[in-house]
């Protein structure tokens, strides 16, 4: 679904798939759930909480176990997986 100049206000926003063009969010919850990529452009945000849920919390569950249970080796892994992060754009 597309969203183009929406104000959102203490709303719970589903984000996988849908695009958003100069809106606004202001206390809301976005949700993101592992499915296809939103697209945000020119949005703005105000006292907003983000959640990952479904495979997207369950891809964020298995690096915190990477992270923490293999040791150097997996700290290693999930700090340079963030550096990537910083460095490359999203590729779609």
């Amino acid at each position: 679904m597309d969203f183009k100049n929406k104000q959102f206000k203490n709303d719970k926003i589903r984000m996988d798939g849908n695009t958003f063009i100069d809106c606004e969010f202001e206390n809301c919850v976005m949700e993101y759930g592992g499915g296809p990529l939103p697209n945000m452009t020119g949005c703005g945000f105000n006292g907003v909480q983000w959640a990952f849920t479904e495979s997207a919390a369950s891809t964020i569950s298995f690096m915190q176990a990477i992270y923490h249970g293999m040791g150097a080796g997996g700290k290693q892994l999930i700090e340079q997986t963030f550096e990537n992060i910083r460095k490359q754009p999203i590729k779609k």
